[in-house]
């Protein structure tokens, strides 16, 4: 496996310094931890982990808020929300300020190294109640059908994005280059009017531009 560099921000000192050793005992790499949100974007800028897990909860800057500018930085870093909360709320602003993934701190060792590779591949790992609570919003607020002037081959891309394929996965179900899904996506994003893959993706389900899968 490729090694993952980690970044931990949580401002409980146990539950850091839990997560840095379990995640060690893993095989992990943890480059860096921070006990509030300005500290992590501090230190990530510096640091340009992987992954940074985060809480989303704490002082001086909050999780959403860190991520946002994280993302704003360092936009191949990745940010996974590890948190105990999952209000909608809570949710809603996670995936606005551009997170890659939602899991609950209940999470078993052997489930959050399985979601850390699929962040590092690309992948929005999503807890199972925060994707109920996803799916029912788009469902209970679902908008009008809207028509985008997408290509037949940049509709594929999209439904493949919306189904949570990596670049790579969906290079391979295409037959086409890395580097020519990337375009393709970059240009979705674009015209979609989103900032990320999950936002557009969302959207398109929302606007019933791709189906659910």
């Amino acid at each position: 496996m490729e090694k993952i560099r980690l970044f931990i921000a949580e401002d409980n000192d146990l539950v850091r310094n839990k997560l840095i050793t379990m995640l060690k005992i893993q095989g992990l790499e943890v480059v860096g931890e921070a006990a509030n949100g300005q500290e992590a974007l501090v230190k990530v800028e510096e640091l340009k982990p992987d992954i940074v897990l985060m809480d989303l909860k704490m002082p001086k800057m909050n999780g959403s808020s860190a991520c946002r500018e994280i993302k704003k930085l360092l936009p191949e870093t990745k940010v996974m929300v590890l948190t105990s909360f999952s209000n909608d709320e809570l949710i809603q602003q996670a995936i606005e300020a551009g997170a890659d993934g939602y899991l609950l701190k209940d999470i078993q060792p052997k489930e959050l190294l399985k979601a850390l590779k699929e962040t590092n591949e690309g992948k929005y790992p999503l807890n199972s109640e925060v994707a109920r609570k996803i799916v029912e919003k788009i469902k209970l607020g679902k908008k009008p059908v809207v028509e985008l002037d997408l290509t037949e081959r940049e509709m594929e891309v999209l439904e493949l994005v919306a189904a949570s394929h990596t670049n790579k996965e969906i290079a391979l179900e295409l037959e086409i280059s890395s580097n020519t899904v990337k375009y393709h996506v970059n240009r979705i994003i674009k015209k979609v009017g989103k900032n990320d893959r999950i936002q557009t993706a969302i959207y398109a389900i929302e606007h019933g531009i791709v189906k659910k899968t």
